[in-house]
């Protein structure tokens, strides 16, 4: 919103228009959230499986794990991740 959107506004006018301003600006940052979440999980995923296969070459007590089961492990990382952040939040 520019000087020049707000000329002639009541406060009322102004308080409104700066609050849609305001959740458009949210919902934006959060669908790029979102988008970026989306994009970076097969390779997270596959870095993961990666990770794990090294681990078990290594240390074979430890379990190799597919491409399917690494993107459940980065998706629910990702879901505890976001419900410890909602605990602590302010």
């Amino acid at each position: 919103m520019t000087e020049f959107d707000t000329q002639g506004m009541t406060a009322a006018e102004y308080r409104k228009a700066s609050a849609e301003a305001a959740q458009k600006a949210a919902f934006v940052a959060a669908f790029t959230g979102c988008v970026v979440a989306l994009v970076t999980l097969p390779f997270s995923a596959w870095m993961l499986m990666l990770v794990m296969g090294a681990l078990h070459g290594a240390y074979p007590v430890v379990a190799a794990v597919g491409y399917g089961t690494s993107i459940l492990f980065v998706l629910g990382a990702s879901l505890l991740t976001g419900f410890i952040r909602r605990l602590f939040r302010k």
